[in-house]
């Protein structure tokens, strides 16, 4: 659990429901600090280079239904890598969370995002005040192919988009607010959309 500033795990069922959990900032924390790094031999996850767990969304689906009891774990806590690559939780038979950063919830108007394409390390986008949910966007990490898309968010925030549908990558505004905190594969994906808007320009 390593926290880099005052945080900690809460009870948030009655904003999102279903037992859900959350990160609440205990102290000030301002913009650009770093508030969370993956603890490797902890993590959630295997490393990237290390092909367990990498599946495609067919084998997802049928690991989902080869493991009913654990098929919500499954859905919530895989990521894509690529638009049919997604990493799996090491830990999914037994829906243990060994790091806390599985419970950053989603947030329309997040405050978390991260500090390089690998993902270990979480900085704050903006000030947070003592109380606050620590909140990533998931766009950050998720296309539209996620196994989240048509998630109803209950994030509560005026920007609050709903249903969630995961292509605000192909957004100029977006991009412009949040493309240096995503992850490898949303940044892959927006640069390949700009060289192919770019030839498109040449071609007309």
């Amino acid at each position: 659990m390593p926290f880099l500033k005052k945080m900690e795990v809460q009870d948030l069922s009655s904003k999102y429901g279903q037992k859900q959990r959350g990160v609440v900032a205990l102290e000030p924390i301002r913009a650009g600090e770093p508030v969370f790094t993956c603890d490797l031999p902890n993590c959630n996850y295997y490393r990237l280079e290390d092909p367990t767990n990498k599946l495609k969304k067919a084998q997802v689906l049928a690991l989902m239904e080869a493991y009913p009891e654990a098929a919500e774990y499954i859905r919530y806590y895989t990521y894509m890598l690529d638009d049919d690559l997604f990493d799996v939780p090491r830990h999914y038979k037994t829906q243990e969370t060994t790091e806390d950063c599985l419970l950053f919830n989603h947030s329309c108007d997040p405050n978390c995002g991260f500090g390089g394409d690998e993902e270990e390390l979480v900085v704050a986008i903006r000030d947070i005040q003592p109380g606050e949910e620590m909140t990533y966007h998931y766009g950050l990490m998720d296309s539209e192919n996620s196994l989240w898309t048509g998630l109803v968010c209950k994030c509560g925030e005026k920007n609050c988009e709903g249903e969630l549908k995961f292509d605000w990558w192909r957004e100029p505004k977006w991009q412009a607010k949040y493309e240096k905190y995503a992850g490898a594969h949303i940044k892959r994906k927006i640069r390949n959309l700009r060289e192919e808007q770019k030839n498109n320009q040449g071609t007309s």
